[in-house]
C-alpha cells in the first residue's frame, strides 16, 4: 500500500488517476456509465454495494472484457461513504494516487472525466468539487433547498463558498480520504469532508458540470428525506460545534492549516466575499450573510446587553466566518449599553456597513469553468 506521503506530493513522477464509480441498485444505467468512464483512457474501479438487481453480473462480464479494471462487491450495503472508503482503500492498494468520482446513475456527464485528469495533473495537491451550473429547470425544489443549506452550512464552518456541496462528481487525492475521516455513514459524508479537507488546509477548487435529471419516473435515487436530511442536520451541528473550538489540523509542509484558517477568517470578517453575480458560489455567500444578519438581529434584541454578550459575539462570529456586518448588529445594543465612547459605537456601525458594502463591490467570481473557493 503506498504510503501517506504519495510520489505526487513530493514532487516525484505523475498522478497515477482513476475513476470510481460506486454502484447500488443501477443495472439499468451501470454498463452504460462504465463503458463511457472507460472510453477516456483512464483505468475503471467499481464497487458493488451489496446491490440485489444484478449489477454484479454486469461488472463481472465488464471486467471480463477488459472496461472494468478492478471491483469490489461488498457483502452487506455500506452506504454511500462506506462505499467510497472501501473504493479508495482499494485504489490505494493497487497503486492509484488520485480518483475521479461518478455516480453509476448516468446524472453526472462521463465525457467531463478528462477535464477533471487535465485539473488533477496541473494540481495534484487539490480537492475538485463538481459544480451543477447553470440549475437544470427541472430539478426537484426539494433538492435545491438541500443544496443551498448545505452550501451554507459549509460556509459557517470554514469560510468557503461552494455552489453544490451535495455533487458527487469529484477529483480526490488519495492522500486526503486516507487521513482525514468523516463520521457520517452515508450521504453527508461527502458533504462534511469539504468542511474537513479545508480545516486540514487542502486547497478546494470548483469545476462546472452539467445539471442532468432524468423523467421522474425513471430517476432511480436511495436517498431516503427523512433518514438522510436527519443524519446531514445532525452532522452539520457537530461540525458548527466543532468549528467553535480552537483545535490543531493535521497539515503536511505543503499545507498549512492554521494560517490558511487565519487569513480565511480575516477576510471574511473584512468582507462577506462577493454578493453579485448568477455563480453558485456568490449565491451562497447571500444566502449565509441573509441567516448571519438574522441571527444577529434575534441576538440583538434577545440577548442582554453586557460585555459578556459582546465576548460570546465576537468569538462565535469570528469562528463562523460571519463577517463584521453580523457582528456588528449583534453587538451594538450591548456596547451602546456599556461605557464605550459613543463615537465608538458610531465607528463600529459605520465600519459594519462598509463591510456589507464591500461584499457588493467586490469583483465577480469569475465564469471559468475552474473557479477557486479556497
Amino acid at each position: 500500500m503506498p504510503d501517506h506521503d504519495t510520489k505526487t506530493e513530493r514532487g516525484i513522477g505523475e498522478p497515477c488517476i482513476g475513476v470510481l464509480v460506486p454502484t447500488y441498485d443501477n443495472r439499468d444505467t451501470l454498463d452504460r456509465v462504465l463503458r463511457s468512464a472507460a472510453s477516456h483512457g483512464l483505468r475503471v474501479v467499481v464497487v458493488d454495494d451489496a446491490s440485489t438487481d444484478g449489477c454484479d453480473r454486469i461488472i463481472a462480464d465488464l471486467e471480463r472484457e477488459g472496461v472494468v479494471h478492478r471491483s469490489f462487491r461488498s457483502t452487506h450495503n455500506l452506504g454511500k461513504a462506506g462505499a467510497l472508503r472501501a473504493g479508495f482503500e482499494l485504489m490505494r492498494r493497487n497503486g492509484f494516487t488520485h480518483a475521479i468520482t461518478c455516480d453509476s446513475d448516468a446524472q453526472h456527464d462521463t465525457d467531463l472525466v478528462p477535464v477533471f485528469a487535465k485539473a488533477i495533473r496541473d494540481d495534484p495537491g487539490s480537492y475538485l468539487l463538481g459544480c451543477r451550473f447553470p440549475l437544470h429547470p427541472d430539478q426537484p425544489r426539494r433538492n435545491l433547498l438541500g443544496r443551498t443549506s448545505s452550501n451554507v452550512a459549509i460556509r459557517a464552518h470554514c469560510g468557503i463558498a461552494v455552489g453544490d456541496a451535495p455533487c458527487g462528481f469529484r477529483g480526490w487525492p488519495l492522500e486526503l480520504a486516507a487521513t482525514i475521516r468523516g463520521l457520517s455513514g452515508r450521504y453527508a459524508w461527502e458533504e462534511e469532508m469539504i468542511t474537513r479537507a479545508a480545516w486540514a488546509g487542502w486547497p478546494i477548487h470548483a469545476i462546472d458540470v452539467p445539471a442532468i435529471y432524468h423523467a421522474r419516473g425513471t430517476r432511480v435515487s436511495h436517498y431516503r428525506f427523512r433518514r438522510d436530511w436527519s443524519e446531514g442536520i445532525g452532522i452539520y451541528l457537530l461540525l458548527l460545534g466543532e468549528a467553535l473550538l480552537p483545535r490543531i489540523h493535521r497539515g503536511t509542509p505543503r499545507r498549512r492549516p492554521f494560517r490558511s484558517s487565519f487569513v480565511r477568517r480575516f477576510d471574511r470578517l473584512l468582507s462577506p466575499g462577493p454578493l453579485r453575480g448568477r455563480r453558485p458560489e456568490a449565491a451562497t455567500n447571500r444566502w449565509f450573510q441573509v441567516v448571519a444578519l438574522l441571527s444577529a438581529a434575534v441576538v440583538a434584541t434577545v440577548a442582554p446587553a453586557s460585555q459578556a454578550t459582546i465576548a460570546v459575539v465576537a468569538w462565535c462570529g469570528w469562528r463562523w466566518h460571519a463577517g463584521f456586518a453580523a457582528m456588528a448588529v449583534a453587538a451594538l445594543p450591548s456596547l451602546d449599553a456599556t461605557p464605550v465612547p459613543r463615537s465608538v459605537v458610531e465607528w463600529i456601525a459605520v465600519a459594519g456597513a462598509a463591510s456589507m458594502l464591500s461584499g457588493v463591490l467586490r469583483p465577480r467570481p469569475g465564469g471559468s469553468t475552474r473557479d477557486s473557493t479556497s
